[in-house]
């Protein structure tokens, strides 16, 4: 069995599990406004306060991305210099999904080469722009000497980042990994969804009738995954697979998130969850998709989407979404669950779906996240509590 930790995290909430917890299971939104290259986004901003300072020694790894990473880690820091200390540097693996990195650091290298055709070495620094950055840097803090690896899949990163630590453990080559996501808010992410038309300028609103469109979010969680019991909590299925219909739309009928559902759910040996974390995007074309996914043998159990509360935070979605899912299976008694946040009426030409009302309380044993990026890109991992 692959264990699964309860995670540091740090969102447009706050820093800390708790602040992510009580957050979801009320009915505020954390967005806030943010001004990038003279146009205002409706995001999710982590407060700046909370964001720890990279050490001067790794000063070129110097990234939002890391920050806020480094942020998460420090929560559980105990927990990793367990793992460390038990299986040995050699033994212990980084892996994190991402979409940013360093990009928004390295802006002023680009803006030059843009102004004056040539490129100047001493604005960019290769430590924050390659995907591995986040990794890099986590296990150059630890002093790790094990496999590091990053995942970048858009919005399926981060649940990818978690089965591919959870695999490396099964096969024998790490016996512990420290695993989850991070992106910052950058230039880059919020001009490319809004070339797409998909940004929305109002709290975005998953499976309501009026949704048009989603709010970045930035966010950063980490785990330990382990060989050894080290929660209550294990990672007990996974699959993922691609429609490979369209660069950026899924497959309306939700025929091979079917798929991959059903072949997560037999390795896990769960006939049904107690809830559902829907990737709920807010955009016309994923909810249809989700909707025909859950809404026919699903439909009943409680599901809810945390993005009209955070934003949709992209490489780290899947991580800090799993992070909500275990902590409902490491309680002991009933958990409130996370709130689904509509916006009017629930869209009549989706197929229905049991979401999550204020106050709700329910003893969760397992549970199942989605992530779905473009290209038709699937992910669902399920989580059990086993003792």
């Amino acid at each position: 069995m692959i264990y699964i930790s309860q995670s540091g995290v740090i969102c447009a909430f706050g820093s800390g599990l708790d602040a992510l917890m009580s957050g979801t299971a009320g009915t505020s939104r954390a967005l806030s406004r943010h001004e990038a290259r003279g146009r205002e986004f409706l995001v999710g901003k982590v407060p700046e306060a909370q964001i720890c300072a990279i050490p001067d020694v790794l000063a070129p790894h110097n990234t939002r991305t890391n920050a806020l990473l480094l942020t998460a880690a420090l929560q559980i820091d105990a927990l990793i210099a367990s793992a460390i200390a038990k299986f040995g540097a050699h033994r212990v693996g980084v892996v994190f999904g991402t979409t940013t990195t360093g990009v928004e650091e390295n802006f002023a290298a680009f803006a030059h080469y843009a102004r004056a055709d040539a490129f100047d070495g001493a604005l960019y620094s290769p430590a924050r722009n390659m995907m591995c950055a986040p990794s890099d840097f986590l296990a150059l803090y630890y002093g790790l000497k094990g496999p590091r690896l990053a995942v970048s899949t858009a919005c399926t990163s981060g649940i990818k980042a978690l089965i591919t630590g959870a695999m490396l453990i099964s096969r024998g080559i790490c016996d512990a990994v420290i695993a989850g996501g991070s992106d910052g808010l950058s230039t880059l992410t919020l001009f490319g969804f809004d070339s797409l038309s998909v940004l929305s300028q109002r709290p975005n609103a998953p499976f309501s009738e009026a949704r048009d469109g989603i709010n970045i979010g930035e966010a950063a969680s980490v785990c330990v995954l382990s060989r050894e019991a080290i929660s209550n909590t294990v990672i007990a299925g996974f699959a993922t697979n691609n429609d490979a219909h369209h660069t950026t739309q899924p497959l309306l009928s939700g025929e091979f998130g079917r798929v991959a559902l059903q072949k997560c759910l037999k390795m896990a040996d769960i006939n049904e969850p107690d809830y559902i974390n829907l990737h709920g995007t807010g955009t016309r074309a994923n909810d249809e998709m989700e909707s025909n996914l859950f809404g026919k043998d699903f439909a009943h159990v409680p599901a809810s989407s945390v993005k009209p509360f955070i934003g949709h935070t992209l490489g780290c979605a899947g991580a800090i979404e799993s992070a909500i899912c275990v902590a409902l299976c490491e309680q002991d008694g009933a958990s409130a669950l996370p709130v689904h946040i509509l916006s009017g009426n629930y869209d009549p030409n989706l197929k229905a779906l049991n979401l999550v009302r204020a106050g709700t309380r329910k003893v969760v044993k397992s549970a199942i996240n989605a992530s779905f990026a473009f290209g038709g890109d699937n992910a669902i991992i399920a989580f059990k509590r086993v003792s």
